[in-house]
């Protein structure tokens, strides 16, 4: 008779989320509940794995100055520091991988055209640092979204009463509402990502 051995456990997903020093105090009291929580709990609902949001204000990070007209100048900025901040992790004893996220949370848009970004190498690899603005309650999931394999093409509008549009479409906002859910095809686009790192 052979024992049946459990599943093993599948590696969480940790995201590290850095508030910007211009976040106002009274956006940070319901931070996770109105940007992370509703996202977290879409994302856990398919993926078969925890996320883990881990908060923290630290200098240089917290103060990283992000306005530019050019953001994939920015983007790349952001990045460099990332490596440096995933170092002083790992030197704290967190283990750190490509299910590792970097977010710095900012209370206004990077220029008059983008409220964030992340840093992703198409076709095969998303990579691990990203920025969004709290403008809008779809921007943190929309750009961990992308570091996770989601793509613009496969956002939906679909009626939920109203007319509501999924974490990645391209132009939140006009009379459409949010849906707070990825589309069925960036589900896949995420799970398809999981499989290729774990």
């Amino acid at each position: 008779m052979n024992p049946i051995s459990a599943p093993t456990e599948k590696k969480a997903i940790t995201i590290f989320v850095i508030i910007h020093d211009d976040v106002p105090e009274s956006t940070r009291k319901n931070l996770y509940a109105d940007h992370f929580q509703p996202f977290t709990t879409e994302l856990q609902s398919f993926i078969e794995r925890k996320v883990h949001v881990v908060f923290g204000r630290l200098a240089p990070y917290s103060n990283f100055d992000y306005k530019n007209e050019n953001e994939q100048m920015t983007s790349s900025r952001w990045e460099n520091m990332c490596f440096g901040y995933l170092e002083e992790r790992r030197a704290e004893g967190f283990k750190t991988d490509r299910l590792t996220k970097v977010l710095l949370v900012t209370n206004e848009s990077l220029n008059s055209k983008i409220a964030g970004i992340a840093r992703v190498y198409p076709p095969f690899f998303s990579g691990n640092s990203a920025i969004a603005s709290l403008i809008n309650y779809i921007n943190v999931a929309h750009e961990i979204g992308h570091l996770l394999g989601a793509r613009h093409e496969d956002y939906e509008t679909q009626f939920n009463g109203w007319w509501c549009e999924t974490y990645m479409t391209p132009k939140p906002g006009g009379i459409t509402s949010n849906c707070y859910i990825f589309s069925p095809a960036n589900r896949q686009n995420i799970k398809n990502y999981l499989a290729s790192v774990n």
